[in-house]
């Protein structure tokens, strides 16, 4: 198997993850090619695909040209900036994560409990998403936020919190919507990562949180709160579309969409132990 890997695309924080994956495949019979193009590569190795950072959609783009398969590398949601996701042509549920078979053992290092579901709640929280991700989809993303806007306040008068996405800040006119703020993710301490912010807090009274495709939808469900998401999210088997009754969320049993999402994501020492990777290369090779 021909490998391009791409350690170049990640940001700092994910240089130790590419650098463990590089050493999960060494002592095998691989060829492997780093930071430069191989037209005969069989699979390509690189960080998620925000476009415009590090050369990605370059990368990105060469290689859809000839269907040549990506394993992707992105933050995790779980344990954030501790655990990652690994899988086989995208980050959301349209990926191949290896997870077809499961069990609960990967739930306790995870501390993957589960909340209640929240028996009442009052506002609603729409989620922004970075526009530069190509997990998105939807165009404009002040644009997205007023048709959700407009689908919520049909349904009902109960206030409306839009978080923007705490790498993409979006300048949102609200003035004329009555009951609706923005509510600006705040950094949990002034030394602390960009991405660690106080979703938990801005949950903890909540009716429902809307997010398109992306990690809030899953911190949501683990909190209890009941979420609505398109089709591509992680979350779709226990939310409800978006679009639909706002005031009637969905409270589905959560034990096997819990086993699902513990193996997505992996911790540092399990990526360089090879362990996404044994699950994944029969569906490279087979997929």
């Amino acid at each position: 198997m021909k490998i391009a890997v791409f350690p170049k695309t990640s940001a700092m924080a994910g240089k130790p993850v590419m650098a463990a994956f590089i050493q999960s495949l060494q002592g095998e019979d691989y060829v492997i090619c780093e930071n430069h193009e191989r037209p005969d590569a069989d699979v390509v190795v690189m960080w998620s695909w925000l476009l415009g950072m590090y050369g990605r959609d370059a990368i990105y783009n060469h290689y859809k040209k000839t269907n040549t398969k990506f394993l992707i590398l992105e933050v995790g949601a779980l344990q954030r900036n501790t655990s990652w996701k690994v899988a086989i042509n995208g980050i959301n549920r349209d990926a191949d994560f290896g997870n077809q078979t499961v069990d609960d053992s990967r739930l306790k290092l995870f501390d993957l409990t589960l909340s209640d579901w929240h028996a009442s709640g009052d506002h609603i929280i729409v989620c922004g998403q970075n526009e530069r991700s190509i997990a998105w989809d939807q165009g404009n993303t002040a644009q997205w936020v007023n048709k959700m806007i407009d689908w919520i306040r049909s349904q009902t008068d109960r206030p409306i919190w839009f978080r923007p996405h705490p790498r993409f800040p979006v300048h949102y006119k609200n003035a004329q919507m009555k009951n609706v703020f923005v509510s600006k993710p705040k950094k949990l301490n002034h030394i602390g990562n960009i991405d660690e912010v106080d979703f938990a807090q801005a949950m903890s009274q909540a009716h429902a949180v809307v997010n398109y495709n992306s990690n809030p939808a899953i911190e949501a469900v683990l909190s209890g709160v009941p979420v609505y998401v398109d089709q591509s999210s992680l979350c779709w088997d226990v939310a409800k579309p978006i679009g639909d009754d706002i005031e009637n969320p969905v409270k589905p049993d959560r034990s096997a969409w819990r086993k699902q999402i513990s193996y997505t994501e992996w911790f540092v020492e399990e990526i360089k132990q090879g362990l996404p990777w044994k699950r994944l290369r029969p569906r490279l090779i087979d997929g």
